[in-house]
């Protein structure tokens, strides 16, 4: 008996985990050809276009996070695994091809009022000196938004083919799939950097790419039986179910992305180009927090689900534990190497062309307080799913909604203090604060943690980070760039692969028992 709980316990546990490789190892690679997107990005366009580019681009993002991967993902899921299990393929159509009606619609009707009113929309959002001082930013802005508004309605379309694979438990295209529009943005820059066209080709390759995106997926939605159908009946128990859960889901996301909106026009208040410096810190930032933590919260939501609809509250919690102490085994490493290592990465993979050696340091300088929003944001990412597995979406919503306000009255002042440093510093207590009322609210709701064996874990975690960061910060110390990316880079990836092996050596002389998961499922898909 006791051998038959251990293995119902770890099986789930085992599959969590090699889900949320396959989906990081789509997303590491989308990753880095996101970063030579970016590093084009930033050496071929003037600033002023840069800052243009990216406020542009924040937009129909906004709108995505919001009605799609986000929102779309913790309502639909949810009910869709409910309904697989109990094998009600009735339901699950009039599901699935309910929601995408909705969802496109209102996609469809959001695209045609933003392209009407883009021009008061972008004035009004971008109001301050650091855009509107400056002759012909603001109009080029909302010209490129114009065109990127487009690529809302593509991307929304991956989001709900993502939410209906993801179901099914099928992650691996998901994870590629983003690879497509930064290999789109990467050619439009590659043909148009030397003509007067830059401005639109950057701005339609974006439409392009979430159109390869969306369709990417196609063929396994196909395979699952899940190409939708234009569907009016809305009446069904379970779309009623899940717009009832989507509505303050949408509330908790939108908080987010309305922070995102926020942290923008507080950067347009503030020197020319502070937009571009909080992006360059984000993506660096989203390196380590979408490999890691958004690919275990992706992939732990249909367990947790599963666990909370079958009232098994003790695997829920275990399961809990163990995904946040694999992601501090994994994020703690991060975090020390953004800190030791940011400005020689920022350095090798930015500084060139019309991106120069000062802005280096500005960026740093984000990513130095950045190394505690990631520890916090990817626990509270982690945190946030256990509470939609459990039906709960009104929680995070009004946890975002208190963040967010202590934000809006706490930027302006740290910004007095710190300028631009302060509008980041801003943004990593409220995620802190965040997280914590997140944690107090899972303890009362569901059970408590295993605080004991998770801050132990973390203890350890800690000591081989602190390891490697000796190691890592006598490197900083020395002369090793020779200026040119060919040379730098190889000599990059050595330093991190060394820092990688000290931590992993310290790992295992601690035992820490998530090295040995990370190790066997890499061993079996080599095996494969």
């Amino acid at each position: 008996m006791q051998k038959t709980l251990k293995s119902s316990e770890n099986s789930p546990r085992v599959s969590t985990a090699k889900a949320a490789l396959l989906f990081g190892s789509g997303t590491l690679t989308s990753r880095i050809l996101g970063f030579i997107r970016d590093s084009m990005v930033l050496s071929i366009m003037p600033l002023d276009m840069k800052d243009a580019w990216l406020a542009a681009f924040r937009l129909p993002n906004t709108f995505r996070r919001l009605f799609g991967e986000g929102g779309l993902s913790v309502s639909f899921i949810p009910v869709y695994v409910g309904i697989l299990e109990q094998k009600d393929e009735k339901a699950r159509a009039a599901l699935a091809n309910g929601i995408f009606t909705l969802l496109m619609s209102l996609i469809s009707l959001i695209c045609l009022v933003c392209f009407i009113f883009m021009d008061p929309l972008i004035s009004h959002w971008l109001a301050g000196p650091g855009f509107s001082s400056i002759p012909g930013k603001l109009d080029m802005t909302i010209q490129m938004a114009r065109i990127m508004v487009l690529f809302l309605f593509f991307i929304c379309l991956f989001a709900y083919f993502m939410a209906l694979l993801n179901g099914h438990k099928k992650f691996t295209l998901t994870g590629f799939a983003p690879l497509f529009l930064n290999l789109a943005i990467i050619v439009g820059l590659s043909l148009y950097k030397n003509t007067e066209y830059l401005v639109e080709a950057s701005a339609w390759a974006v439409v392009i790419g979430g159109a390869l995106q969306a369709f990417f997926l196609l063929p396994a939605v196909v395979k699952i039986h899940g190409v939708p159908k234009i569907s009016f009946q809305w009446s069904h128990w379970a779309i009623r179910v899940v717009l009832k859960k989507f509505l303050p889901t949408l509330l908790g996301v939108g908080v987010l992305q309305i922070l995102g909106m926020i942290n923008v026009y507080f950067a347009s208040q503030l020197m020319p180009g502070a937009v571009s410096y909080i992006y360059t810190a984000d993506r660096l930032l989203e390196l380590p927090l979408s490999l890691i933590a958004v690919s275990i919260g992706t992939t732990v939501l249909p367990t947790l689900s599963g666990y909370w609809s079958r009232n098994e509250k003790d695997h829920f919690m275990t399961s809990l534990s163990r995904q946040i102490s694999l992601f501090y085994f994994l994020a703690l490493p991060c975090a020390f190497g953004l800190w030791f290592l940011g400005e020689d990465i920022i350095e090798v993979l930015f500084a060139r062309g019309k991106f120069k050696l000062d802005e280096v340091v500005i960026v740093g300088e984000i990513l130095k307080i950045y190394c505690i929003t990631l520890i916090a944001a990817g626990s509270l990412k982690i945190f946030t799913q256990s509470l939609y597995a459990t039906g709960d979406t009104k929680t995070p919503a009004f946890i975002a909604v208190f963040g967010l306000i202590v934000h809006i009255v706490a930027a302006p002042y740290f910004m007095g203090l710190w300028k631009l440093n302060g509008l980041i510093f801003s943004t990593a207590m409220i995620t802190v604060l965040n997280l914590v009322l997140s944690v107090v609210i899972i303890n009362f709701k569901v059970g408590a943690i295993k605080w004991k064996k998770v801050l132990g874990h973390f203890s350890m975690c800690f000591v081989s980070s602190t390891i490697m960061g000796v190691y890592l910060f006598y490197v900083s110390q020395w002369q090793w760039k020779q200026g040119r990316f060919i040379l730098d880079f190889p000599l990059l990836l050595l330093i991190i692969s060394i820092a990688g092996v000290i931590y992993f050596v310290c790992g295992t002389l601690m035992k820490i028992e998530e090295l040995n998961i990370v190790l066997s499922r890499l061993k079996a898909r080599r095996k494969k």
